[in-house]
């Protein structure tokens, strides 16, 4: 049984948001990373840890879209979750605002619940 909230078009909004401005922030630091020089023998290190970053960001942001347009099939939509996502979108390089809008999506939830 899934449990709907009153605002839960504004939380599905800020949610969708959040992602899309994650994207925003994904896209960029690939882009970032074509003009990135290395050494052609060997990967450095730091380049490999963006590469890796952004990936699992990427991941993030799909889950996020995913929970905001298709609740309680890959994830539940559940203020809990908005909240582990929004905190997953900031430390994998999805950008402070991404982190914003999916925490108040998340916040607006936790003040339904109680």
């Amino acid at each position: 049984m899934t449990k709907h909230y009153k605002n839960e078009q504004i939380m599905k909004i800020l949610t969708v948001l959040g992602a899309l401005v994650g994207l925003v922030y994904i896209v960029n630091g690939f882009a970032g990373l074509a003009g990135a020089s290395f050494l052609p023998p060997a990967i450095s290190i730091q380049l490999l840890d963006a590469i890796i970053s952004l990936i699992i960001g990427l991941v993030v942001v799909i889950l996020t879209f995913l929970v905001a347009l298709k609740p309680n099939r890959p994830l539940p939509f559940h203020w809990l979750v908005l909240l582990i996502l929004a905190i997953l979108l900031v430390i994998f390089s999805a950008g402070i605002y991404a982190m914003i809008l999916v925490l108040i999506a998340a916040i607006v939830g936790l003040i339904e619940e109680f």
